[in-house]
């Protein structure tokens, strides 16, 4: 997060440049387990949603993101 200021900024392109960084230097860390996103997947579909193994392990490391994005903005004041 440090030095990535893109994160932060109120426009919605910058913001969305930030987190494509942001995926790419933490790459190792948002790795969600496999195992984890089959499930999810099905319980998904379950609720009607017909999403691929690589749509949920996207959707988890977006979250990973969003999450680490949101705690910061709290707590780096």
């Amino acid at each position: 997060m440090k030095g990535n200021k893109q994160i932060f900024s109120s426009d919605r392109t910058e913001r969305v440049k930030g987190y494509k960084k942001l995926l790419k230097e933490q790459k190792e860390q948002y790795s969600p387990p496999k195992d984890i996103a089959k499930d999810i997947a099905e319980a998904m579909e379950a609720q009607g949603f017909e999403v691929s193994l690589e749509e949920t392990m996207a959707y988890l490391r977006s979250s990973y993101a969003t999450f680490d994005r949101k705690y910061y903005l709290k707590h780096r004041r």
